[in-house]
């Protein structure tokens, strides 16, 4: 990749403007949601197999049955991530069902012992927690397929929902006769949704493996583009601005991660993951028409998809579109309630649009709170001693070594102006600066994601906080947003309510 990012002037999509693409999602999304009175969640099957070594395995085919009820076009399937804080038997379901907002769930076990699986499903309603359905499942392992289809199919009849399958095709859609790439694949999933170095690690090298066993099993293919595009969100040296070892970790994944996802599209067209990794792989290279497209692909594929809604949402709020990334977030929210990164960032954009006590209630509440998100909303109101002291417990792990101690001694000298040559680098806590009298050293760690050839959308989002509004009028700004392709999607789609073209090669924001 090129030093500066790489701009799409050529993949103009035809529709207009970014928010009717915002609310072209939540309409059908939502009128469907209302139409259907079963919501549906399914909780993590327990693995009943006495090897612990197998709990990762039971938690992917959780995930894979989520995905298969989710191919029910009219079946509303929610709460996919955030039924796994509900693991064991100590929760009530009429509590769970509360909690998640379903009205019915999806519970049961698997074991699986050399070649043989085997399989309990139940279906059961949230109110009383009476069982609709239940089915034992037994056989060699190459015939999981053939449970997980029949799993969603005997569900969809019993609460009578059709399964609205185009003639000749299958609730599972992609299959593998190398059943070693599957178990990879299906022991990655729970990694990825962990988040975190080590686990986006871990779960690479499992769907490496299942990507070189079975090249045309799109789903692996396009999880580990997935991986490969959020991987360098979890490297220190990206947070600490450390361009040069940053940009050796970009270079060697996101090529990658764009190959893979174009593989995983072109051999199934109907794999929303594919058109996702695409998005998030166009995005970071800052080619924004054409990851806002692929976005748009990704969601109309399947309104449900939550990292594509929360990648979108990201985009719009980074484009300055803050309502639309709202709107967007609600749904969001009520879909996966309790998601970490998804309520963080939430907040985050909420935040943006003024709402600093739900901002900071969601981040304590949730989190609980120990975020360097909590510390930014926190500086914001001036309260720079609570903001020093959720720096100093945050993990530090995840920076330099004694960079939260310094980024927290700072916070408390302000309101402050301090000598801006003299201050270290504060990598993604750079926003520390606007409370020192040294704004205009924000732009660095904005600057070096440029050389490091990755783009962040959620830091971007930031500029368009109160707090940032000196820094919209400045040369730095307008450059920064060239060199991310915002400008040719303004022209494009239309400015947000903050900016304006002036002439035909300038633009002003507030």
């Amino acid at each position: 990749m090129a030093g500066r990012f790489a701009t799409s002037k050529d993949m103009v999509p035809r529709v207009a403007k970014v928010l009717a693409v915002a609310l072209c999602f939540l309409a059908p999304t939502v009128a469907n949601a209302a139409d259907a009175p079963v919501a549906l969640g399914v909780l993590p099957f327990a693995n009943t197999s006495g090897d612990a070594s197998q709990d990762a395995f039971a938690d992917g085919i959780t995930d894979e049955i989520g995905t298969v009820l989710a191919g029910v076009r009219d079946l509303h399937v929610g709460a996919r991530t955030s039924a796994f804080r509900y693991r064991g038997p100590t929760f009530e379901l009429q509590d769970i069902g509360r909690a998640l907002s379903r009205t019915h769930l999806v519970l049961g076990n698997v074991s699986r012992t050399g070649n043989h699986i085997h399989m309990e499903a139940r279906l059961v309603r949230t109110d009383d927690g009476t069982q609709i359905w239940r089915k034992d499942y037994d056989g060699d392992f190459a015939g999981v397929f053939d449970m997980e289809e029949d799993i969603g199919k005997e569900i969809a009849a019993a609460l009578n929902v059709p399964l609205g399958l185009p003639p000749g095709e299958t609730l599972v859609r992609d299959r593998t006769a190398d059943m070693g790439a599957y178990e990879n694949y299906v022991r990655a999933k729970p990694l990825i949704r962990q988040r975190g170095q080590r686990p986006f690690a871990e779960a690479a090298e499992l769907l490496e493996r299942a990507v070189t066993a079975d090249p045309n099993f799109a789903p692996a293919s396009a999880l580990l583009a997935f991986d490969y595009d959020i991987a360098p969100l979890y490297q220190q040296a990206l947070r600490s601005s450390m361009v040069e070892e940053a940009r050796r970790f970009v270079d060697s994944v996101i090529p990658k991660a764009q190959m893979l996802a174009q593989r995983a599209a072109g051999l199934d067209p109907k794999n929303s993951t594919a058109f996702v990794a695409l998005a998030y792989a166009q995005m970071v290279q800052g080619r924004m028409l054409a990851a806002d497209e692929m976005f748009r692909q990704a969601l109309l594929l399947d309104p449900d998809n939550t990292d594509g809604m929360h990648g979108y949402s990201q985009l719009l709020a980074a484009l300055g579109q803050i309502r639309e990334s709202i709107a967007m977030r609600e749904r969001l929210q009520a879909l996966e309630p309790f998601v970490t990164n998804y309520v963080a960032d939430t907040a985050e954009i909420i935040w943006l649009d003024g709402d600093d006590a739900r901002a900071i209630r969601m981040l304590n509440d949730f989190r609980p709170g120990r975020t360097s998100e909590l510390a930014q909303v926190q500086a914001s109101l001036g309260h720079y001693r609570e903001a020093a002291a959720v720096l100093r417990e945050m993990n530090a792990a995840n920076y330099l070594p004694g960079l939260l101690e310094k980024a927290a001694n700072l916070l408390e000298s302000a309101p402050a102006k301090m000598d801006p040559g003299s201050l270290p680098k504060l990598g993604n806590l750079g926003w520390i600066y606007l409370y020192i009298g040294a704004p205009e050293r924000v732009f660095e760690y904005y600057e070096a994601n440029v050389q490091a050839g990755y783009f962040q959308p959620i830091s971007t989002t930031w500029f368009w906080h109160p707090s940032y509004a000196q820094l919209r009028k400045t040369n730095r700004f307008k450059n920064y947003m060239r060199s991310i392709g915002f400008v040719d999607v303004w022209r494009a789609r239309g400015w947000p309510p903050l900016c304006h073209p002036v002439g035909a090669d300038d633009f002003a924001c507030e």
